[in-house]
């Protein structure tokens, strides 16, 4: 096989499952400019690869194992992106950010992620357990930036990493709470925590921990407020294209702070933001403010204007929208 005809491969795999739906021939054709006949082609190559291809509609593919976390290795391999991923899997675990972090230590490369289908004792942001049941894509990612001045952010640029991912795959509206809750319906569907260790020098690594309910049964104690993506859409969602389509997204945005390209991660942060111009009540660690959430620093900070004309930056807490 050619080169051309390796990257047009590595191009198609990319293509077809980073889909949870069928993929017609004509819609392949159309996407990479290639007749139907090369089309077929490929994908009669990709079934000589040993890529589960099933037919939808005689014309129409979708691959088989899409909701196998197992096999989300052979596809990782595949995506077009800086990072260059590899996926270790776990069926269950006390929390993938523990087993990430010792990776790490051990000196695991930037881009390892562990994926698994049920955590025992999940954690979020500010010590709280979360609940991780099966059904649900819960993984933690291996960053090790050099010295990067705006680090801080990256907190924000993970949440736009998932929010978009879940909006370009589903169609779904996906919008970010202040510093990195993804909402759905103003109820959350996925937590972001990064821990990491510095250095002589600057960050020794980050493990990013992400948390997206998909088809996961949330306690009843949890649906005010929470809600799974299979809720929204009323069908089984396939969980490796969405952790495709996050990983391919967090490439990018990662990639931004790298060079630090801060006012682009800052204004897609703010277009996907519900908290700005909302009165809230923030939890910090000090006390709780109410006031009109203003704007976000350039350093992350949220800016709000309390009842007594005052500004105060918050650099954590949680927040609460007031409606």
């Amino acid at each position: 096989m050619s080169r051309d005809d390796l990257e047009l491969l590595k191009r198609f795999v990319e293509f077809v499952a980073t889909k949870i739906r069928c993929v017609s021939v004509n819609e392949i054709s159309e996407n990479f400019g290639v007749d139907r006949g090369v089309a077929l082609s490929m994908l009669e190559k990709l079934k000589k690869q040993g890529f589960p291809l099933d037919v939808c509609d005689g014309d129409s593919y979708r691959f088989r194992d899409l909701d196998n976390l197992v096999s989300a290795q052979k596809y990782v391999e595949y995506l077009d992106t800086k990072l260059r991923y590899r996926v270790r899997y776990v069926e269950v675990c006390g929390s993938t950010q523990d087993i990430a972090i010792e990776m790490a230590r051990l000196g695991a490369p930037e881009g390892t992620v562990v994926v698994a289908e049920e955590l025992e004792r999940g954690r979020g942001r500010m010590g709280r357990r979360w609940i991780a049941s099966r059904g649900g894509l819960w993984f933690s990612l291996i960053l090790r930036p050099p010295k990067m001045k705006y680090i801080n952010l990256l907190s924000l640029t993970t949440a736009v990493g998932v929010a978009q991912a879940i909006k370009n795959l589903l169609n779904i509206d996906a919008k970010i709470k202040w510093p990195n809750d993804v909402l759905v319906n103003e109820k959350k569907v996925s937590g972001i925590l990064i821990e990491g260790a510095l250095g002589g020098e600057g960050t020794q690594y980050l493990v990013v921990g992400i948390g997206v309910n998909v088809n996961n049964e949330l306690p009843q104690e949890l649906r005010e407020s929470a809600i799974s993506l299979r809720n929204v859409v009323g069908f089984d969602i396939p969980r490796v294209p969405l952790l495709l389509s996050i990983l391919k997204n967090l490439d990018k945005v990662y990639s931004y702070i790298y060079s630090e390209k801060v006012e682009e991660v800052l204004s897609i942060w703010k277009s996907m933001c519900v908290t700005l111009g909302r009165k809230v009540k923030v939890i910090a660690i000090e006390d709780v403010f109410e006031g009109v959430a203003e704007d976000i620093e350039i350093d992350g900070a949220l800016r709000v204007r309390l009842g007594d004309g005052s500004v105060k930056k918050f650099y954590t807490g949680d927040v609460i929208h007031i409606r």
